[in-house]
């Protein structure tokens, strides 16, 4: 028998999640100085101002985060799976490259395709990923400057010489990855998303993904989501609190296997739910 948890440390763990946001809001907003007395001309170019400003965040917050102990064992267990060539969307500065140590010296990982739209964290990402072997100057690593949606993704790949109409008929990649960065991509646009991603995929490849979507089924959460909607994308990179892969890669089709799963952390209350998604072409 599983002991009774006291109502009153369910309602603290509950206040402390619904919090954890404003936390890293309050980041955000510190790395604002920074950024302006840095970049001070690219305020007249919002799109620019902001890519910069979520640089100067997460050249901090991102090694933290990745270091986090209850998540490192679902996301190393997914880079563990990667083969032949990868596809990563949004590596952001390389804070999870470090899991790729042990299939690309065992020769399971040729080659990493790494696309990361923020090109102010491209120069910090090269050097993770010599850091472990996968060197750009070499071919090992290939960084793109794109972001998920196929408009932005697609044109990279051709002027990078990785994808043509004649690749697409059986894909380029044997897997695609990502973590933590659907949430930054068009929510609007997930279908297209999702199937892009199974095109790109070789037959047998897999989709590989641990994100934080919504939460729907705590109206409380979903209201604060809904409430911190509203600035948290500018102060976070566009990242969105409702994203939504692990629902459309379901329901796009055409996959062999599709098994995504909530972490064993999430309690029904939680702003971040996350999930681990195996989706296999």
């Amino acid at each position: 028998m599983s002991p009774t948890v006291p109502q009153s440390d369910t309602l603290t763990a509950r206040a402390l999640d619904l919090l954890a946001p404003l936390q890293l809001l309050l980041m955000s907003l510190l790395a604002l100085p920074g950024t302006l007395l840095t970049h001070p001309l690219l305020i007249f170019h919002p799109k620019s101002f902001q890519s910069a400003w979520f640089g100067t965040l997460w050249r901090k917050l991102g090694p933290q985060m990745a270091l986090s102990p209850e998540q490192t064992p679902y996301i190393s267990g997914l880079f563990g799976r990667a083969k032949g060539t990868v596809l990563e969307l949004g590596p952001g500065s390389g804070d999870q490259m470090r899991h790729f140590v042990q299939v690309v010296q065992g020769g399971r990982v040729s080659r990493v395709v790494g696309a990361e739209p923020n090109a102010v964290l491209h120069e910090q990402l090269g050097r993770n990923a010599r850091g472990i072997g996968l060197d750009p100057r070499r071919g090992g690593y290939v960084v793109l400057e794109a972001g998920a949606e196929p408009a932005s993704l697609i044109p990279a790949l051709h002027r990078a010489g990785l994808y043509t109409s004649e690749s697409g008929d059986e894909g380029v990649f044997d897997t695609v990855i990502c973590v933590k960065s659907m949430c930054s991509a068009p929510q609007d646009q997930m279908v297209q998303i999702c199937t892009t991603i199974q095109t790109l995929l070789k037959p047998g490849g897999e989709f590989l993904f641990f994100e934080h979507v919504a939460n729907d089924r705590d109206y409380i959460t979903m209201l604060w989501a809904w409430l911190l909607g509203w600035v948290w994308p500018i102060a976070m990179g566009n990242c969105h609190l409702n994203g939504r892969v692990d629902k459309v890669v379901g329901q796009i089709g055409g996959w062999d296997s599709v098994d995504v799963r909530n972490t064993r952390e999430f309690r029904g209350w939680n702003v971040f739910r996350y999930v681990v998604g195996v989706c296999r072409k």
